[in-house]
C-alpha cells in the first residue's frame, strides 16, 4: 500500500504546481477595476488549495504507512512540517483576502499562493523533480 500512495503522491505533485502556479497568475493578473475577492471569484485559489490539501493528506499517509519518522531528518520531519506550514500559509492568507471582500485581496491570496509555492518548491527532495 506504502509504494502505491508514494507513487500517488509522487503524479499528484504536478498537479499541486500546476495548480499553484495557475492561482498566482490569476491573482496578479487581476486587475484594479476586478470585482472584490469572494466565494465566488476566488474559486481558482480554493482549487489550488485543495489540491494541496489532497497532496499533504496523501502524504502524511505516506509518512504514517511507511514509518515516515524513521526516514533520514529532511524526510522524516523538515519535508512533510514544511508543507504543513505551506498548506497553513496558503490557505490563512487566501482566507484572510476572501473574508475582506475587497479588490487587493486578490493580491493577498496570491501572495498566499506564492508563499506556499516557494516553500513547496523548495522542500521537494532534490532526487524527485525528474
Amino acid at each position: 500500500m506504502a509504494e502505491t500512495l508514494i507513487t500517488l503522491h509522487s503524479i499528484w505533485r504536478w498537479l499541486v504546481l500546476i495548480g499553484l502556479i495557475a492561482a498566482l497568475v490569476y491573482g496578479f493578473s487581476r486587475s484594479s477595476d476586478a470585482p472584490p475577492l469572494d466565494k465566488s471569484t476566488g474559486r481558482p485559489f480554493s482549487f489550488a488549495l485543495m489540491i494541496l490539501d489532497i497532496q499533504v493528506l496523501i502524504g502524511l499517509l505516506v509518512w504514517i504507512a511507511g514509518s515516515g519518522w524513521q526516514l533520514n531528518v529532511f524526510l522524516a520531519w523538515i519535508h512533510p512540517v514544511g508543507m504543513i506550514l505551506a498548506l497553513g500559509l496558503g490557505h490563512a492568507l487566501v482566507g484572510r483576502a476572501t473574508k475582506s471582500g475587497a479588490t487587493g485581496g486578490y493580491r493577498t491570496a496570491a501572495f498566499g499562493i506564492l508563499g506556499a509555492l516557494i516553500i513547496v518548491g523548495g522542500l521537494i527532495p532534490s532526487g524527485a523533480w525528474f
